[in-house]
């Protein structure tokens, strides 16, 4: 290919030498018809211009300006089936894999009736997916629907409306949400760690703000919105396999540490006998759970609230051990009044000359430090059970996935245990994709948001090859090949028969069949203590 500029001489072969000769410019005029005639002759044998194009290997148009399109790009549509969220392939087949969709079977109760009703278990898949593309309520689920591919991924028939959701949740009982978690307690089992020393259980609350008026939605504790009505949710979670153990629902009026021996016998029969040892915050600080933990001969590391008698023990402590920085430990044999007898007491306190941040109560006394109180039947150096305790700050992270990722607490319904059932489905997921991120992905530490920004948004088409559907991944080079390990690994994950051998799921009917809620039913009918004011 020639190259021809405008700005110089042309260059022209040398067989027409004879034709640039005889054009002997002495003005500008001669000059450019020069170059004009021997582009010509250049045309006429058929060689291109500098950065020509033949005809036959154009693709698009080329009448681009320097910065991009010349023109408004235009919009086109078509009826393929085209979505961004290929990626959850791999999350369903992971489902598939531990057999979520046999143990979401047996667990989930059905009495309807009705010739086109959607499967329960496609119902929970929806929900799933809602929550896995970015949903945060039930009305969400319209952005999926129509999504042909998230269908075709998710392998249901259709997936379920709004207000199909709604309907089948609302009509759930108390009885049929623990029917439920007894089902699918394998599945949570199945997510903890086999440590030979035992798992530590951090027990914590948080706040579901309300804007209406739920079951259960009433006035109570509220660091954010102070006089909102929420409900106060009780958790258990796994320290080292970061996973939540056990969720309760509770009404937004009552303490932390209501109902907690109730709750702590049912996480403890969730996770048989390994259980090293409860971390809770102050909150938890009640006699009644020491003497049950005590009973139980289970180790524990609470703090302690500063009250007054507290602050008296704190000037009591015989000496203090420097182990960082402003910071030193001690301890003391502390007993308050309903006590039989005394328990360890570690003290630490911060100077806040050298670490103006620190946190901690300040005493009238000695002004100069900050101070923490954790009471522990565990032993060893004061400063190591308090490093201890400080692992408890980690479950903050799982309750912020759990809200802000997983929306847990933008799913309401009127009914409370309606939005019970849901809440502790979502948990249910939480922990399975932390065993995604575990056996998968091989990596713990992103949370879903960024998970759906790495994993989940793919472009894909679903096609077919003959009668055999194909979905089509619009990923290249190192990607294409990084997505394929992902789906080799989930394929060498046992299957659902090595899970289901150490649970009958044949004799673990729901007790109950589902029934549509009854308009006129009172909260009062629909609630017991145990769940809503404990």
């Amino acid at each position: 290919m020639y190259r021809v500029s405008l700005s110089v001489s042309p260059v022209i072969p040398a067989g027409f030498s004879c034709v640039a000769s005889s054009l002997s410019p002495k003005t500008s005029i001669d000059r450019w018809v020069r170059q004009s005639t021997a582009l010509k002759i250049l045309g006429i044998i058929g060689l291109p211009k500098l950065g020509g194009t033949r005809r036959r290997d154009r693709t698009v148009r080329t009448n681009r300006s320097s910065k991009g399109w010349s023109g408004e790009l235009k919009v086109e549509y078509t009826g393929r089936r085209v979505s961004g969220w290929g990626g959850l392939v791999g999350v369903v087949r992971f489902l598939d894999r531990l057999g979520v969709r046999s143990f979401l079977k047996s667990a989930l109760p059905d009495g309807r009736r009705s010739p086109n009703q959607v499967p329960v278990v496609d119902m929970v898949l929806t929900l799933y997916a809602t929550v896995l593309t970015g949903g945060g309520r039930f009305s969400h689920v319209e952005r999926i629907r129509q999504d042909e591919v998230i269908r075709g991924v998710v392998g249901v028939k259709r997936l379920a409306s709004p207000m199909t959701l709604t309907r089948y949740f609302g009509g759930f009982v108390q009885s049929q949400v623990e029917d439920m978690s007894e089902v699918l307690n394998p599945l949570f089992k199945s997510t903890l760690k086999e440590l030979p020393e035992g798992e530590v259980i951090d027990l914590d609350s948080t706040v579901f703000e309300r804007y209406g008026k739920q079951e259960g939605s009433l006035k109570g504790h509220n660091p954010r919105k102070h006089g909102r009505p929420s409900h106060h949710p009780l958790l258990a979670m796994a320290a080292s396999a970061k996973t939540i153990v056990h969720g309760w629902l509770r009404s937004g009026n009552t303490s932390s540490s209501r109902g907690v021996r109730q709750f702590l016998a049912e996480v403890l029969a969730r996770v048989g006998a390994r259980v090293r040892a409860i971390r809770a915050d102050s909150g938890f600080f009640d006699t009644a759970l020491l003497d049950e933990l005590e009973s139980r001969s289970m180790d524990y590391a609470i703090a302690v609230r500063m009250n007054p008698l507290v602050k008296r023990t704190v000037l009591q402590v015989p000496e203090w051990r420097p182990f960082g920085p402003g910071l030193e430990a001690g301890e003391v044999q502390y007993q308050s009044y309903k006590w039989p007898r005394p328990r360890r007491l570690i003290l630490v306190r911060e100077e806040i000359r050298m670490r103006p941040e620190a946190r901690g109560r300040r005493l009238f006394d000695d002004p100069d430090y900050t101070y923490h109180a954790v009471i522990t039947s565990l032993g060893g150096p004061p400063e190591e059970v308090w490093r201890f305790y400080n692992g408890r700050a980690d479950s903050e992270n799982r309750i912020k996935e759990l809200k802000q990722d997983y929306a847990a607490n933008g799913f309401c319904l009127q009914s409370f245990f309606g939005t019970e059932a849901v809440f502790r489905l979502i948990c249910l997921l939480f922990n399975l994709m932390q065993l995604f991120k575990r056996l998968v992905l091989r990596d713990e530490t992103p949370h879903l948001r960024t998970i759906r920004r790495t994993t989940l948004v793919i472009g894909a088409i679903l096609g077919a090859t003959g009668r055999t559907p194909v979905l089509r991944l619009g990923l290249r080079g190192r990607w294409r090949d990084w997505f394929a390990a992902l789906l080799e690994r989930v394929a060498a994950i046992p299957t659902v028969a090595t899970v289901a051998q150490a649970h009958n799921l044949s004799r673990l009917a729901t007790t109950r069949p589902w029934q549509p809620r009854r308009s006129n039913a009172s909260a009062q009918t629909l609630r017991t203590p145990r769940l809503a004011f404990n």
